[in-house]
């Protein structure tokens, strides 16, 4: 006390204690220097109180101050790391829509290819029928394949932008600071005054730190608080030296440990929930482009066959062009899927074998020989055979399974890989099916409501002097109080994320998106939506189907072509030898001589037609047939699509059982004599001249005619043979 108060008054009131007065007089000097002591010391207790106080309040401002600004930057942090959230949302969704886009200008480029290879790109008359089937359903599958995956690249791309609308405008928010957050995190200068004794006058040094300064209030105020109240103490979890600061490794934006683990973050949870709903629509559309793709490059080598091979005779070109579309084929199966060594090598054979064995077999239709038209039976129906199987493996080899979410994937295909950014198909696991499948805590309706009752009281209560900035700085306790730690995120009226409890199942279901209720009824979702209408079984389902029924197709043209090459002619067209009663009628441009046979007779009899017999070199096929007198005979001239016949009407007569004869004509028909003008091209019309002795062949696509002589002496030829 002698020191403190040598600084604080002068050296001539100080009483001396170096000598001991005696007597009466040093009794009353004593009694004198007594008040004046007390007041010296009670103005030096004043003096140091004072420069505590103002010590400890600077540093309690000051910490506050900090805290004000921290809390400040947790809430732009929150609202970047949600914004970060909000792209990865963006950007896993949108890579569907990207995909999704490519897929339809690939699909629309390929289609108009399809469409004009049925128009343009027809098969001359005349090909034999095994190939033009070939042609036309390599064509249809193409159409099929290319047409479903333009309809899921559109449903999957449309989906995918639903499903992102409604993630962003009602999870997955940015975590905006409502006024009472704002508010919480400024402090008044006069909540110092709350602070405990020791916090208010702490003797630097002297006391020890700040921090056991507040562990001896908390053990303090949990001994008060166990001998009235019996709660447990807030400032235990307290950040900040005076217990009023909670602890921010709870708040979600800012927790670094679910970061090690993309499963964990709910935005990513909700995506993959979500996802199942267009996941299959996106694999099965890059599945039926690339079938879409084989098939019209089946499609244009059964095209090069019937023309090059066939219409032009260019046996080497056509195995060249064969050979390159095969490889082209081959190279795409290696691309797009994932196969073990030995289903790519078995999809490589059956893709070939029906170009292969189809080209083989048009080249020995075009021998004209015995044993080549042997072959032909023999070999026509196989490339149907191949074409089946190839559809066949291909159910197998994609490798479709049902993944966690209940998507239906065909993982054979390696391009489907791209669906699944965080390789959540390859790490996934045997797991249980829970009736909630997003792992993300849902809190009760209960607790809702008492937070926003208390909200309610406390925002709704306009009390002078009560706001959310004195509610963060809160002392608890009956007899002894200590300092609650708190978080302004914990305020009442603080804004809360997106309620989890609306992450269901219902909420995500695609009926959703259209108004159902009516008149306050609600549906039952797991009754109208049937197992094989799920949105990942809808696609699976509908690819495997038109697969099969193109397989199917495949077979029934298959026995066809070999019930035909075995001498099976029910589906042939017997030529029409009269009127059909139910023909068109005729126009009334071309109908005035009937008019005028109306006028004369009230009936017609009926066009009739005399069957005349003809003899064919074997397998000719005749399109076009034109006669002309020749004397007192008719000489009648036939092409077909790659040869010219003629033949002479003869008359002759049979003897029946009863000795009557009948006079019938016929005309045995061989081949013309060669016309040099005609070798290798396509004939379109035929007309006899020159009176019987020439005729004259309309070819090149109808822009040139030819004059070929018919006068001399048929020739025996073998004649081509057609399956038709």
């Amino acid at each position: 006390q002698e020191s403190v108060l040598k600084h604080i008054y002068p050296l001539s009131i100080i009483p001396r204690c170096s000598k001991e007065p005696e007597g009466p007089k040093a009794l009353r000097y004593s009694h004198g220097s007594m008040p004046v002591l007390a007041a010296a010391s009670a103005a030096a207790a004043a003096g140091a109180g004072g420069t505590l106080f103002q010590y400890n309040r600077e540093n309690y401002l000051y910490d506050r101050k900090m805290r004000q600004e921290t809390e400040y930057q947790i809430m732009d942090f929150r609202i970047k790391q949600a914004e970060l959230w909000r792209e990865d949302v963006r950007d896993i969704i949108g890579l569907t829509s990207v995909k999704m886009d490519t897929y339809l200008i690939v699909n629309a480029v390929q289609l108009g290819f399809t469409v004009m290879a049925f128009c343009e790109g027809r098969l001359a008359s005349g090909t034999p029928t095994w190939l033009v089937g070939c042609h036309t359903l390599s064509l249809a599958g193409a159409f099929m394949y290319l047409l479903m995956s333009v309809w899921f690249s559109m449903h999957a791309s449309i989906t995918a932008k639903s499903y992102e609308t409604r993630l962003l405008t009602q999870l997955v928010r940015l975590p905006v600071p409502s006024w009472t957050q704002l508010e919480g995190a400024r402090t008044y200068g006069s909540t110092f005054e709350k602070t405990k004794t020791n916090q208010m006058f702490r003797v630097p040094f002297v006391m020890g730190t700040q921090q056991q300064v507040l562990g001896e209030t908390a053990t303090s105020a949990e001994e008060g608080r166990g001998s009235g109240e019996g709660g447990e103490g807030g400032q235990a979890g307290s950040a900040d030296l005076w217990g009023l600061e909670g602890r921010g490794e709870g708040i979600y934006e800012l927790d670094g440990s679910i970061r090690t683990n993309p499963d964990e973050l709910r935005h990513l949870t909700l995506i993959k929930e979500v996802m199942k709903y267009w996941q299959s629509y996106d694999g099965f559309a890059r599945v039926a482009m690339s079938m879409g793709t084989n098939q019209l490059i089946l499609g244009l080598s059964y095209y090069v066959i019937g023309y090059v091979l066939i219409s032009n005779k260019a046996i080497m070109a056509c195995w060249l062009v064969v050979l390159l579309f095969m490889v082209i084929a081959t190279a795409l199966i290696r691309l797009d899927m994932s196969l073990t060594g030995l289903e790519f090598r078995a999809a490589v054979v059956l893709v070939s074998a029906g170009p292969a064995l189809t080209a083989f077999a048009a080249q020995q239709w075009r021998l004209h020989t015995v044993k080549g038209y042997e072959l032909v039976h023999l070999l026509a129906p196989l490339p149907y055979a191949a074409e089946a199987a190839w559809l066949m493996l291909l159910l197998y080899i994609s490798k479709v399974g049902e993944q966690e979410g209940g998507a239906m994937l065909p993982t054979g295909f390696r391009s489907v890989m791209y669906i699944d950014v965080f390789g959540w198909i390859k790490r996934a696991r045997a797991k249980e099916h829970s009736e909630s499948p997003i792992s993300v805590q849902v809190r009760l309706p209960s607790e809702i409501a008492e937070e926003e009752e208390a909200g309610e009281e406390v925002l709704g209560e306009a009390v002078p002097g009560k706001g959310p900035a004195m509610a963060a700085v809160n002392y608890e306790g009956c007899f002894v109080k200590g300092p609650k730690a708190t978080r302004p995120e914990q305020l009442p009226g603080a804004s809360k994320p997106a309620p989890e409890h609306l992450a269901t199942k219902e909420m995500f279901d695609p009926t959703t998106f259209v108004p159902r209720e009516k008149d306050g009824q609600k549906a039952n979702h797991e009754e109208d939506i049937h197992p094989y209408l799920k949105p990942g079984l809808v696609p699976w389902r509908i690819f495997c189907s038109a697969t099969s029924l193109l397989l199917i197709l495949w077979w029934i043209s298959g026995v066809l072509i070999l019930l035909q090459a075995s001498g099976w002619s029910a589906l042939r067209v017997s030529p029409l030898l009269r009127d059909s009663e139910e023909g068109p009628q005729p126009i009334e441009q071309g109908a005035a001589f009937l008019l005028e046979l109306e006028s004369k007779s009230s009936e017609f009899e009926p066009l009739l037609g005399e069957q005349i017999d003809t003899s064919w070199p074997p397998g000719a096929l005749p399109r076009r047939l034109a006669c002309a007198p020749d004397g007192s005979n008719v000489m009648l001239a036939a092409a077909s699509r790659f040869g010219l016949f003629q033949a002479e009407l003869m008359q002759r007569k049979s003897v029946g059982a009863n000795n009557t004869s009948t006079a019938f004509r016929s005309a045995a028909f061989n081949y013309a004599p060669a016309c040099d003008a005609l070798e290798g091209e396509a004939l379109q019309d035929v007309a006899v001249a020159c009176r019987g002795k020439c005729a004259l062949v309309l070819h090149r696509q109808g822009q040139r005619l030819t004059n070929c002589a018919l006068t001399q002496k048929p020739t025996e030829q073998t004649a081509a043979m057609s399956l038709s």
